[in-house]
């Protein structure tokens, strides 16, 4: 068993990586791990030293999207557990896009729903070419959660942010950069070196500007994703309260086993 935190925190200097740490699920979005996100996110917040974030995935995946086992673990109470879990998600998603400094994503392997929805929260991505970009959850049996919808259709229109919900499947990295969904395409051997390379040249300019751009950047679509976040929440939920997704739970559950 892993006895290590599910979220790491590393401050080096200015520039502080957030590590998601459950390597062996993927990564995979849990209730304690979306809570000590949020702990390391606000600690960020409350560092004075701190100008750029880095956010990254343990292991061959940046993230899975949530942890459908412990889903199916809580069946007896699903739409329950489902509220709580979208509570957790959306108020580190929130929290991310509230930060008054940048926050880089380096993604690799899997990025599925909820994890596409993390990189699409921050403000720069760098995507290894073995990332693979999915929305994953009209396969569950549900909508989106953690601004999905609402970042898909504000970065490709309505018509393809709709199509990259359902129809598309599987984005490659360079489809997505193609797509303006991320910033840069990395070989994997230097990800890590070329994400800290890049948080420094943002910490290499004058902090008050660059705080500021990303105020002005931001300032237009953030009280709109949170008003966005409970619609995806209730739509959620009336998905979540089928047993069509039920069923889905417990079918994509016993493949993980």
């Amino acid at each position: 068993m892993n006895d290590q935190p599910s979220v790491l925190m590393d401050i080096d200097g200015e520039v502080i990586t957030i590590t998601l740490n459950r390597p062996e699920s993927l990564n995979a979005l849990d209730h304690s791990m979306l809570l000590e996100m949020r702990r390391a996110i606000d600690g960020v917040a409350a560092l004075p030293s701190a100008r750029v974030v880095i956010l990254r995935g343990a292991g061959r995946s940046f993230c899975g999207g949530g942890d459908v086992v412990a889903m199916h673990a809580h069946r007896a109470d699903l739409p329950g557990f489902i509220d709580q879990m979208i509570d957790a998600f959306h108020g580190c998603v929130m929290a991310l896009c509230r930060l008054p400094i940048p926050v880089i994503a380096c993604v690799q392997g899997a990025v599925a729903g909820g994890g596409f929805s993390l990189a699409l929260a921050c403000d720069l991505v760098m995507g290894v070419r073995s990332a693979r970009f999915v929305a994953a959850y009209p396969h569950l049996g549900a909508p989106a959660d953690g601004g999905l919808s609402f970042q898909l259709v504000q970065r490709l229109g309505a018509v393809r942010g709709f199509e990259a919900l359902t129809l598309l499947g599987s984005l490659s990295a360079e489809k997505a950069l193609s797509l303006g969904l991320i910033n840069r395409v990395v070989d994997a051997e230097t990800a890590d070196a070329q994400a800290l390379e890049w948080a420094r040249e943002l910490v290499a300019l004058p902090v008050r500007a660059v705080n500021e751009l990303k105020q002005l950047v931001a300032v237009q679509s953030q009280d709109a994703l949170e008003v966005h976040l409970a619609r995806e929440k209730a739509a959620f939920l009336r998905c979540a309260a089928s047993p069509d997704f039920a069923a889905r739970v417990a079918a994509f559950a016993g493949k993980q086993r």
